[in-house]
């Protein structure tokens, strides 16, 4: 259907690609990665792993391949913000212009994106063999003057019955279209709209950077810009390939201060990311903070290869599970409390809803890990209503919750900590990671004093320690996560023996 729709208009979609809840989490690990792109403008291709992570997401490849075959590079990306009554005008991107095609572009609207803010084209301009900007300027129209009745006028030279086109679509669909068509966009409505820019090519068409984005166009013979292969094989002769950003940069000792359960008028969700990354015994765990507004839910029933766990913070959630992706199987519809948490496996359709009168903010942790995933013992889901004893608990109490050996994990463990002004422990290292989630009071801990809500992530072997400053008492649950040693943390060790051992020797 991508194909046949590229071949014949030259776009094709919109495809519904993320949940809100995704939307989010991109925008908050994207814009966390601030400052200028490596080498060129398009460069977090090469240097983000947050685009990257997006960028070589299966859903979207799949959309990619039937018109790029099977080797695909990916050579730009950014995230495009476009202010009320913002206007870009017809064009066609410089760098994927060439006559003989090739390219192909993925937009992903993440926020305020509707009919009257995403993109424009000309259907069917990817076969003129030509640009709107070459047109453009032989007939002296500057890109102030470039207009949509200008472009028209242009695109009716070549086709008689050309037309522009905006197709409707919304916050987490996608745009596929090939890099030769016209295209533009004007915001009309009254919000910052933001999308996503993936841009991809066949493994042996070249990219350049451009010298100068006039007409008459230019293009840099160095350096060549690093492009990174996503599907199959890339082709050196064409193109500077490099390796692709590390998906998961290996996590410290952190403290990451949660949101205010509140949200900016119109909104229904935010989300905020804490971490994404590695540690010693996990081969990826991210953590975001989400708020959602009462009578909300940030996406249908959906399921994913990470385990979870989900921490209510604060109001009312209604959990909603089921067997199947339209909940006839299994259904079931579960309430909890700040405090209460929800453990969801591997494959686990899930989804939730704000069931009370105010904004809910809820916290989780979502990880995989290394080797084969031992299903016999893996633990089932399961709700444990934990609010009630972390309200009640005495100072000095740690009460045990739950524990299980899980799909991901030879160990998972909860349980309750309540500290009294002053007390606490002294740092030490675990052999497992550790993530606390304080919810009321305030600590000291890795060298600053934090007021909740709050979250500590300790992965195994980093030092932490803990101690209550506030006059109520700190109270938090902690969950203990023992994954399986990496091998590649293994053969670091060896590696560090041995040259200890070169070095006595010497």
């Amino acid at each position: 259907m991508t194909k046949q729709a590229l071949d014949d208009q030259g776009y094709a979609g919109p495809v519904s690609v993320f949940d809100a809840e995704e939307c989010a989490r991109i925008l908050s690990s994207v814009r966390a990665e601030a400052g200028p792109p490596p080498t060129w403008p398009k460069g977090w291709a090469a240097g983000s792993p947050a685009f990257h992570r997006v960028a070589s997401d299966p859903r979207i490849l799949d959309l990619v391949r039937p018109a790029l075959g099977d080797d695909i590079v990916l050579w730009g990306t950014s995230l495009i913000v476009k202010a009320e009554s913002d206007i870009h005008p017809f064009h066609t991107d410089v760098e994927s212009m060439a006559p003989e095609g090739g390219f192909v572009t993925v937009w992903i609207g993440l926020e305020n994106t509707d009919r009257s803010s995403g993109l424009k084209f000309v259907p069917g301009s990817h076969r003129y063999g030509v640009t709107v900007q070459e047109l453009n300027h032989r007939a002296g129209i500057g890109r102030d003057q470039s207009s949509d009745e200008t472009t028209l006028d242009a695109a009716r030279r070549h086709d008689p019955a050309a037309e522009i086109v905006q197709p409707e679509v919304h916050d987490g669909e996608a745009l596929v279209f090939d890099g030769r068509i016209w295209h533009g966009s004007h915001n009309k409505t009254k919000a910052v709209r933001t999308a996503l820019l993936l841009q991809y090519a066949r493994a042996d068409r070249p990219v350049r950077i451009p010298r100068r984005y006039t007409w008459p166009l230019a293009f840099r013979t160095s350096p060549k810009p690093p492009v990174v292969v996503v599907s199959g094989a890339g082709q050196r002769a064409a193109n500077r390939i490099v390796r692709a950003p590390r998906r998961s940069r290996q996590l410290g000792n952190g403290a990451h201060l949660l949101p205010v359960a509140r949200l900016k008028p119109g909104e229904t969700f935010a989300s905020f990311q804490h971490f994404w990354g590695a540690t010693p015994t996990l081969t990826d765990i991210e953590c975001h903070s989400s708020i959602l507004a009462p009578g909300s839910s940030p996406h249908a029933l959906h399921q994913h290869l990470e385990e979870e766990i989900l921490v209510v913070v604060s109001g009312t959630a209604e959990l909603h599970i089921a067997d199947d992706a339209l909940g006839s199987v299994n259904a079931e519809r579960v309430r909890m409390g700040p405090g209460d948490f929800a453990y969801y496996p591997a494959h686990q359709h899930h989804t939730l809803s704000n069931a009370g009168e105010t904004p809910l903010l809820y916290t989780m942790l979502k990880w995989t890990n290394y080797g084969k995933p031992d299903d016999r013992r893996a633990a089932r889901l399961a709700f444990v209503r934990a609010g009630g004893i972390v309200r009640s608990a005495a100072p000095g109490i740690g009460a045990a919750l739950w524990q299980v050996r899980s799909r991901w994990l030879r160990r998972l463990h909860a349980h309750v900590s309540v500290l009294a002004r002053g007390e606490g422990y002294a740092p030490h290292a675990d052999r497992y990671d550790v993530a606390i989630l304080l919810l009321a009071g305030s600590v000291e801990t890795l060298g600053r004093d934090v007021v909740a809500p709050a979250l500590f992530y300790h992965p195994a072997g980093t030092s932490h320690g803990i101690r209550a400053t506030s006059v109520e008492p700190a109270r938090y649950l902690v969950f203990e996560l023992a994954g399986r040693p990496s091998p590649f943390a293994a053969i670091a060790r060896l590696h560090h023996r041995l040259a200890n051992r070169a070095r006595r020797a010497s």
